[in-house]
This record gives C-alpha cells, structure tokens and sequence, in this order.
C-alpha cells in the first residue's frame, strides 16, 4: 500500500465509525417513541363513566309486556332521576349556585356531576322498565332517552354558563311526567337519593 493509500484511509476510518454509530442510535430511539404512542393512546376519556353508561339508550318498543313489576320499577327509577336533577342541578342553576363567585359554587358543581352520571343511570334503567307498557312506552321512550343521552352534556355547558341544556332537559323532564300520568303512571319524585350507589 502507498504512502498516499495509507494517508486515505486513515482519514476516512473515522467517519464510517461515527456514521455507524449515528445510525445505531437513530434505530435504537424507535422502540421509546413507540411506547409512549401506546400509553398516550390507552388513557380512557371519561374515567368516571363506564363503557355501558357510554353507550345511547335504547328507545325501541316492544308489542307485549315483557317484564314482570316494570312499573313498580319505572316509577322507582324515573323517581330517583327525576328528584336527582331537581334538587342538584336545575334548583342551584335557578338559585344561581353555579354562577361564578356564589357562596357553596364548588360543592354545587361537585354534587351536579354526581348527580347527572346518577340521572343518566337511573333512566336507563326506567327506559328498559317502561317496555312493559307498550302504549306508554311509544309515548315516552323517546324523551326518556334525550333525557339520558344529554344530561351530562347538559350540565358540562352550564360550566361554560351555558344553561340552555338543563333548561331543555326540565322540559323533556315535565313532558316525561305528564305523559306517564295521563297514562295512569304517575311518577312521585325522590329528592333525597344516594348519588354515589351504583344502579344494577
């Protein structure tokens, strides 16, 4: 080898060792981006609202009675929701609990949260019961549903001072109740429920 060759070679040693290197690192920082990918993409939405409370009501009608005291039940669910949604969300909305610098805003705000999970729980459990009625059934299951599906919602707006969505839920709310009476239903509400049971 020449003198020149040799000369060539030992300038060039050092740059394929540093490019094998960088090339060894760019491989090895894959797998890390990778994994926290994952974890990012396996954080639930709602830890507070299970997969079952996630899903919409059901609010198709059977054409016989399919369930054995499902009034009885109805009127307990409906009750106990109904009586939720008064006593800690639309009454401290009408008292202007929620508004920003009232006296008892964030323990009103806590109680609410509780209670719209706890209404969107107990009507789910009246929408299955009322399918023992057929005739009361087609009347109310569609704003039984609404009132389900949107009171979490609602309540998330009235954060934002919003307080068109539990205006509109009172009212599915009053329909739910004067449709259910005139059907020989009437429904007593509850205003003293446990919010932190779990209905089954």
């Amino acid at each position: 080898m020449t003198r020149a060759s040799r000369m060539l070679v030992a300038l060039l040693l050092p740059l394929l060792v540093i490019t094998g290197c960088g090339s060894g690192t760019q491989t090895g920082g894959t797998p890390s981006a990778s994994v926290a990918a994952g974890q990012d993409a396996s954080i639930p939405a709602d830890p507070s609202e299970s997969a079952t409370d996630a899903q919409p009501i059901d609010e198709s009608c059977p054409t016989s009675n399919t369930i054995a005291f499902a009034k009885t039940k109805f009127v307990l669910h409906t009750g106990l929701a109904f009586g939720a949604f008064h006593r800690y969300l639309y009454k401290p909305y009408q008292a202007g609990t929620f508004k920003k610098g009232a006296s008892g805003r964030i323990t009103a705000f806590i109680k609410g949260g509780l209670a719209a999970l706890f209404v969107k729980r107990e009507i789910r459990l009246a929408s299955q019961d009322v399918k023992a009625n057929p005739t009361l059934c087609k009347a109310i299951a569609a704003p039984l549903g609404k009132i389900g599906d949107s009171v979490r919602a609602a309540f998330d707006k009235l954060k934002t001072g919003d307080a068109s969505g539990i205006t509109n839920v009172n009212s599915l709310v009053s329909s739910v109740e004067g449709t259910s009476k005139t059907d020989g239903v009437e429904i007593t509400e509850n205003d003293n429920p446990d919010l932190a049971s779990t209905p089954s």
